[in-house]
């Protein structure tokens, strides 16, 4: 799977996707894709710090930023689009882990 694909599917679910948080998520779902495998409950011990490192940040700030991004998409953007990624209606906020697999999964069909 390509970046630019990746990209614009994060883009067309996203509120304001200029902020920071949707490069991290981006690069979530590519690492995601790239493994074959969504890491479940290893999210802070592998995939973040795997983040950090090609990003020049911290853990901790993917984290963060990977969560903000969630909340915008959560408030801003477009709901429907989000439910026809997770394949189902959704009814509050997803968790960052959550929106990650739903990317994932979508893509790697």
């Amino acid at each position: 799977m390509d970046k630019k694909t990746i990209d614009t599917t994060v883009y067309k679910l996203s509120g304001h996707p200029t902020l920071t948080g949707y490069k991290q998520l981006a690069t979530a779902v590519q690492y995601c894709l790239e493994d074959g495998a969504f890491p479940a409950r290893n999210l802070t011990v592998t995939l973040y710090p795997r983040i950090a490192a090609s990003l020049c940040q911290t853990p901790r700030s993917v984290a963060r930023s990977i969560s903000r991004a969630v909340d915008d998409c959560w408030e801003y953007g477009d709901r429907k689009v989000l439910e026809g990624i997770a394949g189902r209606r959704i009814r509050e906020k997803p968790t960052p882990g959550e929106m990650i697999f739903f990317l994932y999964r979508y893509l790697s069909r």
